[in-house]
């Protein structure tokens, strides 16, 4: 039957499909308001180890550093983590049209409660002065918990949804064009798989070995962190060492190396971000205004040739350059500048690494944006020219705009790196008078790690690095999405 304002064989759901992912997001709403009542009440109870004395702690205690113990005086990590994922959950359901955040916010959320209750058993009396073994867990926990948990399954319930809406919507569409039969039913996800397996095998055999290479040597191992959670022994293994808590994440911010180390990285991050991403991209806009093949060819193999020297070759010119008689200090000499052993000053060791590494990259990152270059239309630069647009325009208005995706992808990859900084390289090139601007968290790492054989320490400050570039990564890929229509996922 038709009836008015709707296609034949249809029914309007618009009214109930909008209104499911409104009660969603209003029950997220209080959900998040009911975890941050939550910290009102008492989250963690136990005796004193000293006085036998009864204590209680509430969520607001924590945050207050209220603890006791070694941890007296600070936040614990964990309710910060939770107060922070609790107003990005409140947030994101507001003003975010997915509901991947959301989801990603309220799992942070409960990991956190999670590792808050792991932390608080495992480091009684060394953290806390409670007595091992006499710790209780309140209401307040077990509520926050249960919050964070209907959030979680709400919004993944609300992506679910929203999915197979949009699919539905997409369906409907191709049945109202006429496109396909009447009662043709889509193929299963599965069914798609094997079909697409059977015409493409030779494909998929090749993706093999790649595939086998990252689940061996990246994905399995995986498992080794939970070493920055116990007093990892050899002899003991993995699972058979003892339970630390977050003893080393704490060793680490209390130690004089936390702050030197994460504002170096930092620094060197953020002059590379500033001067080294955009300097491949200049120097491919200009080599492709080359029109003399043969100089283009020299040009490019020139700046090709160091990111194929060895790095310890690569490390040993670059001492012998900015030695006290090298060649870039004798330059230098002529301008003015005091003829000194640039890595044997603390304060030029930044501008030395980020010069050496704009010169060994230069070329062989300018590749892949001469790639993207290759791919612009030329129709577009003779209508540019028709409309009376000189060089500068044509680079502003046809070339930047065709090359901002491949741009904007790399930027995210950027971004996504901030807190890591190759060991290797400043391993050869930094000595003592040059830590306090060239010790990074990668280096602290290696000198932990391998030099000490402190595998939990190390383990613990690799795994913060890696779940702050993870971070870094999602925001930013975020933000692409939201500002531009490109994004990594």
């Amino acid at each position: 039957m038709t009836h008015a304002g709707h296609a034949p064989g249809t029914i309007n759901t618009n009214t109930a499909g909008n209104r499911a992912p409104a009660i969603v997001r209003a029950v997220v709403l209080a959900l998040c308001l009911a975890t941050a009542l939550s910290l009102f009440m008492k989250y963690v109870g136990a005796v004193e180890y000293k006085t036998d004395a009864p204590l209680a702690y509430s969520g607001f205690d924590m945050v207050g550093r209220a603890t006791g113990g070694k941890s007296d005086g600070a936040v614990h990590p964990m309710i910060l983590t939770l107060l922070a994922a609790v107003v990005g959950l409140a947030a994101s359901i507001i003003y975010n049209r997915s509901a991947f955040l959301p989801c990603l916010m309220s799992g942070a959320a409960l990991s956190a409660l999670l590792l808050f209750r792991f932390d608080m058993y495992f480091a009684e009396q060394r953290e806390f002065n409670f007595v091992s073994g006499m710790t209780t867990f309140g209401a307040g926990w077990y509520a926050a918990a249960a919050c964070m948990a209907a959030a979680l399954v709400s919004t993944a319930a609300l992506n679910i949804y929203a999915s197979r809406r949009e699919r539905a919507a997409s369906r409907a569409s191709v049945f109202l064009s006429g496109a396909l039969p009447e009662g043709y039913r889509p193929p299963s996800i599965g069914a798609v798989i094997a079909k697409d397996f059977r015409k493409h095998w030779p494909v998929y055999l090749m993706i093999l070995p790649t595939l086998v290479f990252y689940i061996v040597w990246c994905y399995g191992p995986m498992h080794g962190i939970v070493i920055a959670f116990n007093n990892f022994s050899p002899r003991k293994g993995f699972w058979g060492s003892e339970w630390a808590g977050l003893k080393w994440f704490r060793e680490y911010f209390r130690s004089p190396f936390a702050f030197r180390t994460v504002r170096n990285t930092l620094m060197i991050n953020v002059l590379n971000l500033l001067i080294g991403f955009p300097a491949p991209i200049l120097f491919a806009l200009m080599l492709n205004e080359v029109r003399g093949v043969l100089y283009k060819r020299v040009v490019q193999t020139v700046t090709y040739i160091p990111h194929f020297i060895s790095l310890v070759v690569l490390c040993g010119l670059l001492i012998d350059f900015v030695g006290t008689e090298g060649v870039v200090t004798t330059v230098l000499g002529w301008f003015g500048m005091p003829k000194t052993n640039l890595l044997a000053n603390a304060k030029y060791f930044r501008s030395v690494y980020l010069a050496s590494d704009i010169w060994q990259h230069l070329g062989w990152n300018s590749i892949i944006y001469l790639s993207a270059l290759a791919g612009i239309s030329v129709e577009l630069y003779e209508a540019a020219i028709i409309d009376g647009a000189g060089k500068l325009r044509q680079m502003w208005h046809v070339t930047l705009p065709g090359i901002t995706p491949t741009i904007t992808i790399l930027l995210i990859l950027q971004i996504g790196q901030m807190m890591s900084v190759g060991y290797e390289k400043i391993i050869l090139l930094y000595n003592a008078l040059i830590y306090e601007t060239a010790d990074v968290i990668s280096t602290y790492v290696y000198r932990v790690g391998i030099e000490n054989a402190d595998f939990s320490r190390s383990t613990a400050v690799s795994l913060f690095n890696s779940l702050i570039n993870f971070s870094l990564v999602v925001i930013a890929n975020r933000v692409s999405g939201m500002v531009s229509e490109t994004s990594l996922w």
